[in-house]
């Protein structure tokens, strides 16, 4: 069971390293980080996303860094308002 409330994750897009808030590090593939500095991001978001973390703030920072926020899915979809029909729908995106 998950206790955290935040998670926050720095992306270093040149490299595809990230690292978050908890201690942990990873990599994405070459392949993938090799498609530019949102393609980076959008790999380390997703790859939360489906470990059950829904991102809530992106800000970019200095030297193509960015820090990604993220609360549980549960909890983030929980709010004032009823979820809106189709916001937990898949998107794909095409860089390039």
């Amino acid at each position: 069971m998950r206790h955290e409330q935040r998670l926050q994750v720095e992306v270093y897009s040149h490299g595809g390293w990230w690292k978050d808030s908890l201690g942990r590090t990873g990599q994405i593939p070459q392949a993938q980080a090799s498609k530019g500095p949102m393609a980076t991001v959008a790999a380390v978001a997703n790859g939360f996303g489906t470990d059950g973390w829904q991102l809530t703030d992106l800000v970019s920072a200095h030297h193509n860094t960015y820090l990604l926020t993220f609360e549980p899915a549960s909890v983030a979809e929980v709010g004032d308002h009823p979820k809106e029909a189709g916001a937990g729908r898949a998107v794909t995106t095409s860089l390039g």
